[in-house]
Formats: structure tokens, sequence, C-alpha cells
């Protein structure tokens, strides 16, 4: 009935853009997706309640899913959220996006999900109204089909991407997602976090989502990018007056007024990298920051109001970021987050031929970049040959077979950039296989860490000298001292007690 009415809907349009694929249970779902390695999935419309189904082997049961079920779980009726679990957990397809249909039993029951239907990162999911009925209904669905497909991206919107924000897509579907995700997000004014590891390109994805927004101007100087903080570059001591900015004496050395980054970023965007590094009690501070949209120099009683949009960015996993971020910190920061894949993840169910598409694209856009500068001798291409070593070293790095590009796309720049750099010294049109295999030794060199012999366990009269517990104690307080440039606010923070107790102490050794 709903392919019947697929094709009346717009003309049969929505019929002849996709194919249609019927699988009648958990098991067919699993044994198509093992079959089709690298297809592109765009939806799946998924049936909740299967009290229709006559064979009980077609059924999961609930200890498929659970080690020990809800009590009165009806495994027909909510046949389709077990189904939902696996395809996320397995994993199956953690991104595909699911039209959920049919559901007999009232929506409460999605509380037992709740951890695959939200997990952040995943592919969105959504529900079919269960009031319309007859044809009505399957038009609705139709009108959801067309809404939450997820599509190939056009060439158009390749090289725009490319062009404007120095993304390099490919034609993985993972990419695809993100750019879906993107693009639903930055308009808004919703609160992100980017997640993924070392060198998939969380900051070019926070300029990306900026630049898509309202408040990206380009001849604007605090507006054409996000103004960043690296929260794990930063000295502990100095993150809150990076953050609020700090009035004239608010400590030793504070001869004048500054802003914080908010401040700065009145109408922009403040990208926070490294998010899960802050402070328990920054965390704090941050959250009444975002809900209110106040900050609170240091130093000073009043509240100024501001307006900015926060991205945020981490390498760590969620279950990592849960454990250091306070409950209600990582609660408002979770709500919109984005997952950029790494080069592992975006090709584990893809073709080769994807994968050295891929490669092709990414290497000669950074040789297009480094074209482009005027200071260069002269213009180099880039071989076939090159391109084809390149995609078996990532093709084996996908597979386990190396841990090369664990560094991400950073390292596939780093690798092309050094290669050019070779190429153009010896005066050559076109970079070789000869400079990628010297510039990847060297790198492997470089990377390989150095021999050093053991070392004896040091123990603290080696250190300080003394085991005499006052002599150990003067050497902290003066050693915090010098490190926080005499602030004995920001010294007794470093040493773990209150500044009346450090001004006791220093009075008592007489440390000025």
């Amino acid at each position: 009935a709903l392919l019947d009415n697929l094709k009346k809907y717009e003309g049969g349009k929505l019929y002849s853009q996709f194919e249609y694929i019927y699988l009648d249970s958990y098991q067919s779902l699993v044994d198509w997706y093992k079959k089709n390695p690298g297809r592109f999935v765009s939806l799946i419309v998924q049936d909740v309640d299967f009290t229709h189904t006559k064979s009980e082997q077609k059924l999961l049961r609930g200890t498929d899913l659970w080690k020990t079920p809800p009590k009165n779980f009806d495994e027909r009726a909510l046949q389709g959220f077990l189904i939902y679990g696996l395809l996320r957990s397995k994993p199956i397809d953690r991104f595909v996006p699911v039209l959920f249909v049919s559901s007999r039993i009232g929506l409460d029951t999605t509380r037992n999900f709740a951890e695959y239907l939200v997990y952040p990162g995943y592919g969105s999911c959504t529900f079919a109204p269960d009031y319309d009925q007859a044809e009505n209904f399957y038009f609705r669905i139709a009108g959801m089909i067309d809404a939450f497909a997820l599509r190939p991206l056009s060439t158009a919107q390749k090289e725009e991407w490319k062009d404007f924000h120095s993304m390099v897509l490919g034609r993985s579907r993972l990419m695809c997602y993100l750019v879906h995700e993107i693009e639903r997000i930055a308009p808004t004014e919703a609160t992100v976090i980017i997640l993924g590891g070392p060198g998939v390109g969380k900051e070019l994805v926070a300029n990306v989502i900026h630049k898509k927004s309202y408040r990206y101007d380009p001849e604007s100087k605090e507006k054409a990018k996000p103004l960043t903080v690296n929260i794990a570059a930063l000295d502990r001591n100095l993150i809150e007056d990076e953050l609020f900015g700090h009035e004239r004496g608010a400590f030793t050395g504070a001869t004048g007024m500054r802003e914080g980054i908010f401040e700065t970023a009145a109408g922009s965007t403040v990208f926070l990298d490294e998010i899960g590094d802050l402070s328990k009690e920054v965390q704090l501070k941050l959250l009444r920051t975002m809900e209110y949209k106040t900050i609170k120099r240091l130093g000073s009683s009043r509240e100024i109001e501001v307006d900015f949009r926060v991205i945020c960015a981490t390498n760590r996993t969620i279950e990592q970021l849960q454990k250091s971020l306070r409950s209600d910190f990582y609660a408002r920061l979770i709500q919109h987050c984005l997952l950029v894949p790494s080069m592992r993840e975006k090709w584990a169910d893809e073709s080769y031929e994807v994968v050295e598409n891929d490669i092709w694209e990414l290497s000669s856009f950074f040789v297009e970049k480094m074209n482009n500068d005027p200071r260069i001798m002269g213009k180099i291409g880039l071989s076939n040959a090159v391109v084809k070593f390149l995609s078996k070293l990532a093709w084996e790095y996908v597979e386990g077979g190396n841990e090369l590009f664990a560094g991400n796309i950073r390292t596939l720049r780093n690798l092309v950039e050094r290669a050019y750099e070779r190429c153009q010294y010896e005066g050559q049109k076109e970079i070789s296989l000869g400079h990628i295999i010297s510039t990847l030794g060297m790198m492997r060199l470089l990377e390989r860490p150095p021999i050093s012999p053991p070392t004896k366990e040091l123990n603290i009269e080696s250190v300080v000298g003394s085991l005499n517990l006052i002599e150990i104690e003067k050497r902290a307080i003066s050693e915090a001292l010098a490190k926080t440039g005499h602030n004995q606010t920001q010294a007794a923070e470093l040493l773990n007690i209150h500044r009346d107790t450090l001004r006791k102490k220093m009075q008592e050794y007489g440390i000025g």
C-alpha cells in the first residue's frame, strides 16, 4: 500500500528517486547489509508492531538486546524497537535515519530504548503520526520520507563546501550525514558539541557552523570566524580570566580591566576546544553563562549581559565526557551533538572505490592549495601512482593492517605537503612515488619514541633534599608563588588550600 501511494505522491517523483527494498525481519536486515557493503542507505521505514508476523523464528526476544528484559515487555508489539536497538548497538548501521510507523502501544514504552533513540552521534529517528487513517496516512508517510531521507551529495554541493568551507566531502555516507546535520543545526542558536579524534577536522566543522549562521560577517574581525579558546592549552589558573575577563586589581598584576572571550565575541560565536578539560568549578560558572547569557568578570560583583553562541569540541568519547563533566553541564552540552568521523569510521562500510575517490579528492585539494601560494617556484601535479599507493595504505589502515593514519586527515595532509616540498626542491613537475615513500620513511622515523635508559623511581628526598615536612611545605609554597607570578589566590588554588591558610603559612615561614 505504501509503494502504491508513493507512485501517486508528487507525480511519482519520490517513487522513482529511490530503490525500495522490503525486509520482513531483523535477520533479513542483517543479511542484506552483509550482501551489500557500501550501499547508500537513505532511510529505514520501520514497523514497530509485528503482531501480524506468524513465524516465531523471525522474531527477536528481549534477551537479544538486554540481559534482563523489562517486565511485561510485549516482544511482538514492540519488535521494531528491538530491531532498532540492535541496529544501533551491534552496530549494523548507526547513522541511517529511521522512521517508525504502526505503533500499537503508547510511546511511553520508548523509555526502555532511550539510550539508542537519543544516543549522541547516532542517526536520528522519528515517529509517524498514528492519527491519520487510510490514504491520508500513506501520503503523510511519503512526506516524511521526502523530508528525512539522506541523499547523496551533489557535485554542486561538494564544490561549494570545498571552495567556501575548505572541506573535501568525498562520497562516504557518514560525510553526507554530517553535512545534513550541520545544515540542520547551523542556522539555529543551539549550543553544539563536536566529537571526534585528533586530526579529523573538528575546528573546520565549527567554522562551517558559524559561517552558515546569521552571526557570520566576513567584514567583521570578531564575526568572520569563531573566537577560539583551547582549554587544554591554558594554565588551569588562567581559564576563568580567559573566559570571563577581569577588573583592575582583581589579582596581583591586574593593572587594568580586560574583556574575556565572551565579551569580545559579542554577536559572534565562541569555540571552546577540548571542553572535557574544564574543572568542575569553571563548568558551574560556564553553565550559568550559557543559560542566562551573562558573565561576571573576576573581581567584579556586577553581571554583564552578552550575546554569543557556543560551539564546543572534544576528542573524548561520550562515556569519558560523562565522567569528566558535571551532570547538569553535560546535559546542557549534549543536546546537539555532531560526530566527525575518523578515516577508519568514515570508510569502514564503504567500497575500495570510495576510498580511492576520496583520497584522490583530498590529495588533489592539498596540492591545489599549495599551488595557489604565490611564493612557489612552479605548479606541481599529482601522479596516479601516488593516489593508488595512498589509497592502498588507507584501505589497509581501515582494515586494521597499519596505524599510519591514526592522526586522520591531518596525517594525510602532512604527508602530501612534505612530499610536495621535496618535489619543489628537486624541480620536478609531479609528485611521484619516490617523494611519498621518502616522506613516509622520515615521518615514521620522527614518530618513533626516543630510546632512553631506564630510570629509578624518584622519591621525595631525592627531589627536595629532605624529608622534613616544614622544608617540603616551604619549597611547595615558594614554587607555587613563582609559577603564578606571586598571585596568592591562584597559588592557593594550585596548592589546594585556602588563601587565608596560604597567607598564614607565608608569615610563619617568612616567605615574601
